[in-house]
């Protein structure tokens, strides 16, 4: 099965990608009283919702960046030397990453590059966050509920309704007495990954070549698709062949795509038919 929602490093270094992260997400809802109490009145007496939901937020990964969540990493397939190296071989600059990123600093789990933790970790991220009063000024309340949205980020070997179950286990043996609470679970992603060494794979990164005219290098996808359950369906691997890379702005109002880009992935195309043919014999 070949999937083209991928695209390569960039315009001048391309790429196969081999593996997409799954994805799980949540929201727990937490309250307290039944409507918003004076903080004066009450405060320091009865528990308060929003309080809880930060302490679940602060509670969800350790001091080294990993996930706290008991059995969370379960069934993880760790990279191997050669995948690390081959990600060693991408022309990566850390600078030009955090620009693309908005950000100041990297962070995240200790141990792992910044290519290790969007491509072949999982992670667990705070989507939103809320409850009580935002607007502007004082209202000094104990607000009747908070919530929290999270989502979780899946390599191979994890299960989704195994994270799941432990991520609702570890909220709810965290959240005390007088808060009821709410935990909904939306439909969840799994992860996929070709092996480096698989046949069809190597055609890919061949027809690829011969199109380019390059040596080419390999990636993985940190976001999420159908393609582990489509391999499942159709009992055949998951291969990945785009060529859009991260200047054309994806899902953005001016979205574009390089023409000379998208004639050297129809020449790929042409040239894989026949290399998955003798690879596959």
């Amino acid at each position: 099965m070949i999937v083209s929602d991928t695209g390569m490093w960039d315009e001048t270094t391309p790429t196969v990608c081999t593996g997409m992260r799954g994805l799980a997400e949540c929201e727990i809802e937490l309250h307290g009283p039944a409507q918003d109490i004076h903080s004066g009145s009450f405060g320091g007496a009865v528990p308060n919702p929003a309080t809880e939901v930060a302490r679940l937020v602060a509670a969800l990964h350790d001091a080294d960046g990993r996930v706290a969540v008991p059995g969370f990493y379960d069934g993880v397939a760790e990279i191997t030397d050669t995948e690390r190296a081959l990600f060693a071989e991408l022309p990566f600059d850390e600078a030009t990453w955090l620009r693309t990123a908005k950000s100041q600093t990297a962070a995240g789990e200790a141990g792992h590059s910044t290519l290790e933790r969007i491509w072949a970790r999982p992670t667990a991220e705070v989507n939103g966050i809320g409850g009580g009063y935002q607007g502007a000024g004082s209202k000094t309340i104990i607000p009747s509920s908070a919530l929290v949205k999270l989502s979780f980020r899946l390599v191979a070997g994890q299960d989704p309704d195994h994270v799941q179950q432990a991520v609702q286990t570890w909220a709810e043996a965290r959240i005390p007495a007088g808060i009821r609470h709410r935990i909904t679970f939306l439909p969840a992603t799994r992860p996929c990954l070709t092996p480096l060494d698989h046949p069809a794979l190597q055609a890919v990164a061949r027809a690829m070549g011969r199109a380019f005219g390059q040596k080419i290098l390999f990636t993985r996808e940190g976001g999420s698709g159908p393609a582990a359950d489509l391999q499942d369906v159709l009992g055949a691997p998951v291969l990945f062949l785009g060529i859009s890379v991260p200047s054309d702005g994806w899902h953005a109002p001016n979205e574009k795509v390089e023409l000379d880009l998208l004639l050297k992935g129809v020449e790929t195309t042409a040239h894989l038919w026949g290399e998955l043919a003798a690879a596959l014999r």
